[in-house]
């Protein structure tokens, strides 16, 4: 009778595969900003994959601050991808303000409200 050892790691093969199928078809995996910051793949993947859901190719015409990936049920807003890239690049709570309709600072107008 011989005994055979079963291994319980996982083959470095497997899981270079699955971290290409999250930038391969990303749209299996993720579909909002959120999801992909919470995925347990690594910083550069999750770039790659908001980098090329905020790419041009993804706007919809008529609404152009709108991304639609293929395979993302609904669209994507533009400015939460843009959150979501500044959380990666080390932004501090704006991981939690993704979806929740940002707001631009507007100089111009505070200085115009001042000088009346």
């Amino acid at each position: 009778m011989t005994s055979k050892s079963i291994s319980t790691t996982t083959p470095d093969g497997v899981i270079e595969a699955i971290s290409a199928s999250h930038i391969l078809h990303p749209h299996l995996h993720f579909s909002s900003p959120n999801e992909v910051l919470a995925a347990d793949i690594s910083a550069q993947e999750k770039r790659a994959i908001l980098a090329s859901w905020a790419s041009d190719l993804y706007a919809v015409e008529s609404v152009p601050e709108l991304r639609q990936p293929p395979g993302v049920q609904c669209p994507v807003r533009y400015a939460d991808i843009l959150a979501a890239l500044k959380a990666l690049d080390g932004g501090g709570g704006t991981a939690s303000l993704v979806g929740k309709g940002l707001r631009r600072s507007r100089p111009w107008m505070t200085s115009r409200i001042r000088a009346r």
